[in-house]
């Protein structure tokens, strides 16, 4: 099994991660401890772990699903961030509740995850996996973007404004909720298009089936930018296309709470502004 958390974690999250070891150790488990996002030791590790503890807010767990999710290992998120949307552990219930999972008792919970392709005069420059969502925004304060969206071939319509999410329904909790999108229950397969600021158009908001082929078509004369679940971005040309569809693995949640705990977590997050 693994611990792993980000770097230069708070001593409170250090304090923790050093007792979930020192328990999973007492139990007779090898453990790796780790941290994300690293130089590449937490992907290589992965193909030895049957279970990943991770311990930090909902971007230190995104980015240690997407990675384990190639290799099918579940992870268990201990929440020490802002929103806790992906964690199923609170801080203070992790040492008890641990063993639970050391003895088989979880439930295995998979959530898609999208691909893209970065396609520049047919040659695709990059592919890249989310968990959440990939934005593709203008790069500066000043100017629009143009975003034409075709759905399986067929166009759509082409967004004028900031650019464009595109989101699974793990990521209708992020900024597509932000951005006025609809949530989607997490074991949803759809994806979500929620468009950024657009001028003059009704259609800010679509759900498409999951084995759908989104192909963005970019127009822009001051530059745009691509994010990936949060990550740092990349630049976009004038005229170049992502093309996203589903990935062809899933990211894997370990879980002890009932299967309809998504609406009581989204209940109290509600309640609480967040």
């Amino acid at each position: 099994m693994a611990v792993v958390s980000r770097p230069a974690p708070p001593p409170e999250a250090q304090g923790l991660a050093d007792a979930v070891e020192r328990l999973l150790t007492q139990e007779g488990i090898k453990v790796w401890r780790g941290i994300v996002p690293d130089g590449g030791e937490y992907a290589r590790r992965m193909a030895e772990c049957e279970l990943v503890f991770v311990l930090g807010g909902d971007g230190t767990i995104l980015h240690a699903a997407n990675l384990a999710a190639a290799n099918g290992v579940p992870i268990v998120g201990v929440d020490f961030g802002r929103f806790g949307f992906l964690a199923e552990l609170s801080r203070e219930e992790a040492l008890d509740k641990i063993p639970a999972f050391v003895r088989g008792e979880h439930w295995v919970e998979e959530r898609v995850m999208l691909r893209a392709e970065h396609i520049r005069s047919g040659e695709v420059m990059g592919q890249y996996q989310a968990l959440n969502d990939i934005v593709l925004g203008r790069a500066y304060l000043s100017g629009i973007i143009d975003v034409q969206l075709v759905v399986d071939g067929e166009y759509v319509t082409t967004y004028f404004g900031d650019g464009l999410i595109v989101s699974t329904a793990t990521g209708s909790t992020a900024y597509n909720i932000a951005a006025g999108g609809p949530v989607l229950a997490p074991n949803m397969g759809a994806i979500v298009l929620s468009a950024l600021a657009p001028h003059l158009t009704h259609l800010s908001h679509l759900v498409v089936p999951r084995d759908s082929t989104i192909t963005l078509h970019v127009g822009t004369r001051k530059g745009a930018a691509v994010t990936v679940d949060g990550q740092p971005d990349f630049q976009i040309q004038d005229k170049d296309m992502l093309r996203v569809t589903l990935a062809p693995f899933t990211a894997r949640f370990a879980r002890l709470q009932d299967k309809t705990y998504f609406y009581k977590n989204l209940a109290n997050r509600l309640r609480r502004g967040g």
